[in-house]
């Protein structure tokens, strides 16, 4: 859970750099992993990540468009289904090199965007979603929580408005625990869930995710996430049976940061399968 994050100061050794208006950072060689980050986060959610996985890979996290560092006042017209699955596509053509494999890993809101990004474009070796939450067949339901957060930020009651979003998604208190780093970054990023409140993502229909079949998938859990996650999960499993599924210990929503030795160990027993 949010709650359990790691009690240290935000790493900040790592240059962040940009393409295509997209900033990133990496570390390390070998097989090319991207990292995408879900709502309120940025490229610095995958702290114990790339400082751990970059010995067994070329580790890049992106921070999507519409979200820190950029300008808060464009957000407006960056935060756009099609601008954050381009910015994957970018990041990755100016990375990827002759006979590297590619795996693009995504959570929550970030494993939808990923998971589009594979639809769209659909050259990759392999796709990783912890803890998504699909819309499949049909619009999503409306989270009454987001609309009611952003009304309160909109009226200036920032604080307000991202406790109530936090607490509803990641489990009661949890704003209250948040450790420093993680807050200052979701207070970074505040203002994207006006945006996020005002987009219409589009359902993936079961004859899509067909393709998804011939693609090695992991999906990640939380033991503790919340409902709506682990039955989306369950859902995947069944459309995709041939999905590796990897349950993440004493960890809820942010299993990456309650767990990261636990949730790195399943990434990489996937992409060295």
């Amino acid at each position: 859970m949010f709650n359990e994050l790691i009690q240290q100061p935000i790493h900040s050794t790592l240059p962040i750099h940009s393409q295509s208006a997209t900033f990133y950072a990496e570390q390390g060689t070998g097989d090319l992993l991207i990292l995408v980050h879900g709502s309120l986060c940025d490229l610095r959610y995958w702290r114990w990540q790339i400082s751990k996985l970059h010995a067994a890979a070329h580790v890049v996290t992106i921070s999507l468009p519409g979200y820190w560092p950029n300008n808060p006042s464009s957000t407006a017209y960056e935060f756009d289904l099609q601008n954050q699955i381009a910015a994957i596509a970018d990041v990755i053509q100016q990375k990827r090199q002759s006979g590297q494999k590619v795996y693009v890993l995504g959570h929550s809101r970030g494993a939808f965007v990923a998971a589009q990004y594979v639809l769209t474009y659909g050259n990759i070796d392999g796709l990783i979603l912890a803890d998504p939450a699909f819309p499949i067949d049909s619009p999503p339901p409306a989270l009454p929580v987001l609309a009611q957060a952003a009304s309160l930020m909109a009226e200036g009651q920032d604080e307000s408005g991202l406790r109530l979003f936090i607490n509803a998604v990641s489990g009661e208190n949890t704003w209250q625990q948040m450790v420093g780093w993680f807050k200052t970054m979701v207070e970074d990023n505040a203002h994207t869930l006006i945006a996020q409140s005002r987009e219409n993502l589009p359902a993936i229909s079961t004859v899509q995710l067909e393709q998804l079949r011939e693609l090695p998938l992991l999906l990640i859990s939380g033991a503790l996430s919340p409902t709506r996650y682990q039955q989306s999960v369950a859902r995947l499993l069944t459309l995709l049976p041939h999905a590796n599924h990897a349950i993440i210990n004493n960890a809820s929503h942010g299993m990456n940061l309650a767990n990261p030795k636990a949730f790195n160990r399943a990434v990489l027993e996937f992409i060295h399968h």
